[in-house]
This record gives structure tokens, sequence and C-alpha cells, in this order.
């Protein structure tokens, strides 16, 4: 078995909310391995290894599979319910392939073509497909339209892929794609003339206090209790630990901060104030999540001293999602030191670095540099672990019913 890489791209509908996830083998180790390991790969460690929970959530996982798992040669190990099997571009639409399909879609999984192109005779396959994605950078615009006349016909839902700009979208819109798949939710996008509002700014100036090594777990629950609505999220999210996945019930605000720790809970109300004030998507979170952990993560492993300034450095670098400004002006209104201004404006300095090789992974692992003393492992482990802490976090944040 090869050693695991894996990434995930958001598949999202036009207000923005993620549908489902694309699980993405990424190369790096070994850039010779056959399409059937790499699939095995995603399929065992993701359903066996990891979990599909943690790299999800309780989203749709979308994944390649080459001719061999359609046609039963090889199995399919994840859960038909959360599942997407994607028919590759370069299968054959033979009577082999398609009584796989039916085999598969009996068995619950849904089914998506992939980089589809109509053709004459697809009929079949096409009444089968749950989903049907056409690659929208590759499709001249008048090719585009004709591709979704032909397959608005059919049940499936049309899914624009490598959207990446919100021009793009813009365009799938009105070329009546239902879902559409790409980075976009992790580019921000600039609003000419729009500032931080004042809810924004404290939210800021509380982020730096909490960013503070030298604030004390008292100051830490002062904070919390000058905030009836961070109290509430608060008391609803500290019982979960994701680490160790103790799980308890709280009489007060001081009990959950020596449930949690002067250093984690820094993090976690942080957050918590981020999800309150936040202007985008929900997804924005998640990514700012993701993003801080990570960090934190790649750094423990180089250096632990750098660990805490990693985390400040992954989270702020995401404020322009959030909060919807410019970097420059968040930056602008935080009081923190030059090497963290370098690493977020310059990505320079080792957490410079970091947060590059981070950002990269996190769009696709093209921009990765080569450091000296450098793992990949350690990049797609901590991507992986950073994921699960995100989503059970995510989780922890929802609003309770009632």
């Amino acid at each position: 078995m090869v050693q695991f890489l894996v990434g995930r791209q958001p598949i999202f509908d036009a207000r923005l909310e993620v549908y489902g996830y694309e699980l993405l083998f990424r190369d790096g180790l070994e850039s010779s391995v056959d399409a059937d390991s790499k699939t095995a790969d995603i399929l065992v460690h993701a359903g066996l290894d990891i979990g599909l929970e943690q790299l999800v959530g309780n989203k749709f996982a979308f994944v390649n599979v080459p001719r061999s798992f359609i046609v039963g040669d090889l199995p399919v190990s994840l859960p038909p319910e959360q599942t997407v099997i994607e028919v590759l571009e370069d299968v054959a639409h033979d009577e082999e392939v398609l009584a796989g399909c039916r085999r598969l879609a009996e068995e619950g999984y849904h089914l998506a073509l992939d980089d589809y192109v109509y053709a004459d005779g697809d009929q079949p396959l096409l009444e089968l497909a749950s989903f049907v994605k056409i690659d929208v950078q590759n499709v001249p615009d008048g090719d585009i339209r004709r591709q979704v006349e032909r397959c608005s016909g059919f049940a499936a839902r049309l899914v624009a892929e490598k959207v990446e700009t919100h021009d793009q979208l813009a365009t799938c819109e009105g070329l009546a794609f239902d879902l559409f798949q790409g980075y976009l939710l992790s580019r921000p996008l600039s609003v000419t003339g729009r500032s931080l509002d004042p809810a924004q700014v404290t939210c800021l100036h509380l982020i730096e206090q909490l960013q503070d090594p030298d604030v004390s777990a008292q100051e830490l629950a002062g904070i919390i209790e000058t905030d009836p609505s961070l109290s509430y999220r608060f008391l609803h999210a500290a019982p979960v630990r994701a680490e160790r996945g103790i799980h308890r019930k709280l009489s007060s605000i001081r009990e959950g901060v020596v449930l949690l720790g002067t250093r984690r809970l820094r993090d976690w109300v942080a957050l918590m104030l981020l999800a309150g004030t936040h202007i985008g998507p929900e997804e924005t979170i998640a990514i700012a999540m993701t993003r801080a952990r990570m960090c934190e993560l790649v750094a423990n492993t180089e250096q632990s001293a750098m660990r805490d300034s990693a985390f400040t450095v992954g989270l702020v670098s995401a404020l322009d999602l959030v909060l919807g400004v410019p970097i420059d002006d968040v930056v602008a209104n935080l009081a923190i030191t030059d090497e963290l201004v370098d690493a977020l404006l310059q990505r320079t300095g080792p957490l410079g670095h970091i947060l590059a090789d981070v950002l990269a992974w996190e769009v696709g692992a093209e921009g990765v540099r080569s450091r000296p003393g450098q793992d990949l492992m350690v990049l797609a482990r901590s991507y992986v672990d950073a994921l699960a802490w995100a989503n059970e976090i995510c989780k922890a944040l929802e609003p309770v019913p009632g």
C-alpha cells in the first residue's frame, strides 16, 4: 500500500453552502502509483484507518474510481449512504461498466459522471447518474451551454467543476448549474470600500488579548462571562474535547476553563468569537479552524516553541475570508509582532514558510516548498488531524435545536 496523501475540494450550492467534498489523492511520494492503488489507498484509509467523518463530517464524499472498482473486480469500502462514486471520463461506457453502475446504485451508492462530455448512447448511464460534472475551464462557453441543455432532461444534478472565482460562479449560475466545485471558498472576495464594523474590531481586539501567552485562566473566563452570546456558545462547545473524546456537562464557565486548559481554551474562544461575527459562508469558519490547527501541528513537529504563534498566523490568515475585508486591514487592526506580520503578508521566516505550505496543501499541494528536513507525510497527517479537529468544533458550535 502506498503512503497516504489526501486532500479534499468542496462542492457547494449557489448560496455557498457545502454539499460535499471530493477526496483527492495527492502525488508527492510515488508519482508512478497506478490508478487502482491510488483509489484503494483512499478507500482503505478514508473508510477504515481515518474514518469518513473526520474527512468530510456529515457531508457527501465524492471519490474518483477507475474501471476495476466499477465492474466489481475491487471492492468499494465506503458507506453507500454518504458516498458518491465518480465514473472517470476515460472509462468506456460499455455494457460491463453499465452493469457495474447498476449494481452500485442498487447497493445505495450515488453515481457521478466526471468531466462528462455528452455522447449519443449514454442515456442508460445518464438515467443512473445522480450528478453530471462538467469542467467549465476546459470546455468553450458555447459548448458548455449545449452540454447543459443535453443533460438537463435527466434527473441528475449538474456540477460545474473548477470554479475558482466569483465571476466564474456567476457565469455558471447563469447556465443553470445546480452545484459548483473548486477552491472558490478559499479565495477572499474583495469588496471595494468595505471596512471592519465595530463588532468585528471588538472581536479582533479580544482575539489579540486571547493570544497573549501571559493571559491567565481567570482573565479568559472573564472575557467569556462578559458576553452572553459567547457564554452560551462556550457552555455548549467546551464539553467536547476533540483530542481526547471527553464529553461532560458543565456547572460553570470556570469549570470549562479548567477542563480545556489555558492554551486550548484560547484557541476555542477565538474561533467562537469568529463564528459570531463572520459574514461569509459557514465553510470559512471550518477553513479558518483547519488552517490554524494545521499550522500549529506542522510547527510542533519542527520547533514546538513556535506552535502557539503558528496557530495565530493560521487563524489570522483566514480572517479575510471570515470577515470579508482585505488581510492588510485585518493586520493593521492587530498589535502583532513584525515576525507575524511578515509571515502573514510576505510569507517570510519560519512561520511564513509553514503558512505557505499549509495554504498550498489546502488548494492542491502543487506549491508546497521543499525545505530542509520537510516531510510531506507530516503535512498529510497534520491536514487530516486538523480536519478532524475542525469538524468536531463545527459540530459543537452548531446551535442547539429547540
